[in-house]
Order: structure tokens, then sequence, then C-alpha cells
């Protein structure tokens, strides 16, 4: 199949289902990913499997734009006041949900090396359909800003978390290859090079946003900046999440202009966000949901229990109002890229039969992507009010 006619084809229908949704009065991103689901291999097969892949680049960069949107909403001035806060919920939300699937599965008899693995995976949040449902229905005070911080450091901690937890359960099996150097030494190098590569390609968005002459010229260099660092993170194997978050965060705190590379990347987020939704939803394989079984559900009904439970026992210790600590959980509980990468990656691991983690990963996507946008939506609409009371 011809690559321009499969992004025409995921283009107009993404449009389309996005249109239908708010015509019945669910969030765009829910639309984008049924349209998806419906012109992908699991129904249609408008867009054939084959060419998924040569679609690739899409999704990278979609995905450092949206790591990079994230990391713009860091900025120290405005969040000082919030940041103990955002490290209370966060630090609560994601050790009860690690806790919670964790000792789920296990106590049900998946091998304890799965339900760790399992119990990391469910750490990551979607960034995408989050950041769509806020760009659909913005709101009022810093309720969005408190969302994508938990946010991101979730995801940067399940990142993290990944790498120290398969480095000890190789260990703890002996599985480490003769004469090489410790995983924990290997993963703490990962993060490193992530840093770097952050750095680098912040120090170069506020420059840009310096000596650039016209936003359009911004637009380019951003867009160049983006690629290039996902790009060599995916050659070195290492975090593009969170090199693409720590570059956000640097031009947004160090550049004296950095509204110029925010206004730029307003004309094309949409359309990247639509795009990478909806290709999203191609890859949405609907029948591994027969197959993934009880473990499957317990761990989809985990996660979402946790998710809340966590967000609102964190929230608690907080000053937030009283609608934030009711609706944080359900407005974090999108799940895709992250925990699909992550799948992947230990999968490729000798300890891990093939085709052991992924169906119940990808069933929990189908789940948590198509209900989730619908439940941040709802979360956003309850807490349209200034945060007064901190």
């Amino acid at each position: 199949m011809d690559v321009s006619l499969a992004i025409g084809i995921i283009f107009l229908a993404g449009a389309a289902g996005g249109k239908i949704a708010r015509t019945v009065k669910l969030p765009s991103v829910t639309g984008n990913l049924f349209a998806g689901i419906l012109i992908g291999p699991s129904i249609l097969g408008l867009v054939h499997g084959n060419v998924l892949a040569e679609l690739g680049p899409i999704n990278d960069l979609a995905l450092g734009v949206i790591a990079l949107s994230i990391g713009a909403e860091l900025h120290w001035s405005k969040m000082k006041k919030l940041a103990g806060d955002v490290a209370k919920v966060f630090f609560v939300e994601a050790s009860i949900t690690f806790g919670v699937v964790f000792l789920s599965l296990y106590l049900f008899g998946v091998p304890f090396r799965y339900a760790m693995i399992f119990g990391v995976i469910s750490i990551a949040t979607a960034p995408g359909a989050i950041i769509a449902c806020i760009r659909e229905n913005p709101t009022r005070g810093n309720f969005s800003k408190v969302l994508l911080s938990v946010v991101a450091l979730d995801n940067l901690f399940a990142i993290t978390l990944f790498g120290i937890v398969l480095s000890f359960l190789q260990v703890s099996v002996g599985n480490l290859p003769e004469g090489s150097s410790s995983m924990w030494i290997m993963a703490s190098r990962d993060i490193g090079i992530a840093i770097l590569i952050g750095l680098i390609a912040g120090i170069f968005l506020v420059l840009t946003s310096i000596w650039a002459k016209k936003d359009g010229h911004i637009l380019v260099s951003v867009l160049g900046a983006v690629l290039i660092t996902v790009g060599i993170s995916n050659q070195l194997d290492t975090p593009a999440l969170l090199a693409a978050i720590l570059s956000g965060a640097i031009y947004i705190n160090f550049s004296k202009r950095a509204q110029r590379i925010s206004r730029s990347l307003i004309h094309v987020e949409d359309p990247i966000l639509l795009a990478f939704l909806t290709l999203a939803g191609t890859k949405l394989d609907l029948s591994v949901l027969p197959v993934v079984g009880q473990i499957g559900i317990i761990y989809i009904l985990a996660r979402f229990i946790a998710k809340l439970i966590g967000s609102r026992v964190g929230s608690s210790l907080t000053l937030f109002p009283m609608t934030w600590k009711t609706n944080l959980g359900r407005a974090l509980t999108p799940q895709a890229g992250v925990a699909i990468g992550l799948a992947i990656l230990a999968e490729q691991k000798e300890i891990f039969a093939p085709g052991s983690i992924m169906p119940v990963v990808l069933a929990a996507v189908v789940v948590f992507e198509l209900i989730g946008p619908i439940l941040v939506k709802k979360a956003l609409c309850d807490t349209e009010e200034p945060m007064s009371d901190l």
C-alpha cells in the first residue's frame, strides 16, 4: 500500500471521527481512536499492517512534540508553589499503583518477575490523549499543569524503575551475559545519556528562540530538534521521552523568549496529535481482548482502582481543592505508547517468554485509550475553577 495514501486515509478518518465524537459530546480523542480501529487491520483493513511500520516517523515526531509540550509545562516560577504537592501526589499514586498491581497479580499466581514488570508498566500514563483533551477543554487555574506534571513524573519514574527492576530480575535469575557490565550501570548510563541529549536539545531551543527572526524559522528548527532528539535516543537505545521532556523544561525555564517556540507549535500540534492518535487506533488489535483472560482483567481493574485510590490518597496530603482531589485519578487512567515500549523491551529479555507480556498490555491499552479520554474530559470539566486557596 502506498504510504501517502495511508497517511491521507488516516488524516481524513481521524478528522471525521473527531467531528462525530464532538457531535455526540465525546472527546475528539475517542473519535480519533475509534476511527483508527475502524480503518485498521482489526476491522476494515483500509490501512494495512505492513504499512504501519513505515509510518514510524509520525509516531516519533508526535511523541517528541508531546514530550516537549509536557516539559514546557514545568515552568519553575509558575510551578514552585505546586511542586511540593505535585511530588506528594505523584509519589503516593505511583507507589500505590505499583503495589496494588504487583500484589494483585502475584497473589493470583502470576510469577514474581512477571508481576513486578506488570507493576512497573502500570505506572506509565499516556500523555498524548491527555494533552489532546486539555487542548480541547482548557481549564482555569492550575489543574491541567498539575495533571501534566504528574504525568511527566509517572513516565520518567516508570522508565527509570523499569531499568532498575529489570536489572534486579536478571541478576536474581543469573541471566546476565558472562563478562557483561552490571545492568545497574547500563541503566544509569542510558538515563545519563538521555539527560545529556535533553540538555543539548534544550540549549539549542533556547538559542533558537533568541536568534530566529521569524516564527516560521523557529518551527522548522524545533521540529528538526525534536526528530534528532528522538532519533538519537532511539539509535542509542535510551529513553527518548526523558530527553524530550528535559529539553522542553530547559527552554521554558531558561529562555527569555520561550513563548515564541510554544506559539510556533500551535499551528502544527493539532494535526500531529490527530495523526498520532488515529495511527494509535489502527495499531490496537481487538483480537487480543478475548485471549488475555483473567490476568488481563486483573491488571486492568487493579491499575484503574489503584490510580483512583493512589491519587486520592496523595492529594489528601495537599491543599488542592476537593474537585481536584476527586478528579485527578480518573484523568491519569489513559495508557499507551510508553507502556507498549516497556513491554517490547521486557519481552526482548530471555527471562520472559515471547508473547507473555504484550497481549496483556495491549488489551489494557485498548481499554484505557477508549475510556480514558472520556474520563479525562469529565475531570477537566468538573475542575473548571481557579485555585484560590493556595
